[in-house]
């Protein structure tokens, strides 16, 4: 199975510029982890997650010029449409991810959370086999 046949499309994104506030009540409305961030050209420059709202949000606590650029984290894991779910669940658990955008070049077309990867029909484990 392919990370587009279970990833989440479409997925709601920000803007470098966005306020954290707006981020931080887009992924509560949307029950996301996380948010790709991209710039002004669409092209993926890193996530919004809801550990770097949590830290926004203590550490600017009432400071509304604070953007999702200077809270955003900007190495992100990614995958491809054709990966497989087992590999992306596996990327996830290796760098201790709750999702992984989906991409073609810098290009977001959809978000694959854990809860993705659990909902998939054959629940195989990443990389290994079903005990019995």
């Amino acid at each position: 199975m392919h990370a587009s046949e279970i990833m989440a499309r479409p997925v709601p994104t920000v803007g470098l510029r966005t306020p954290v506030a707006d981020a931080v009540d887009l992924l509560i409305a949307r029950a996301l982890p996380a948010l790709p961030v991209l710039d002004k050209d669409g092209r993926l420059v890193g996530l919004f997650s809801e550990a770097d709202a949590l830290t926004s949000e203590v550490t600017y606590a009432g400071d509304d010029t604070v953007t999702v650029e200077s809270a955003m984290t900007k190495q992100v894991e990614v995958a491809g449409p054709r990966a497989d779910v087992a590999d992306v669940a596996r990327l996830m658990l290796d760098h201790h991810l709750s999702c992984v955008p989906i991409v073609a070049g810098d290009m977001v077309f959809g978000l694959v959370t854990r809860t993705d990867v659990l909902r998939r029909p054959d629940r195989v484990a990443a990389g290994s086999a079903p005990a019995h």
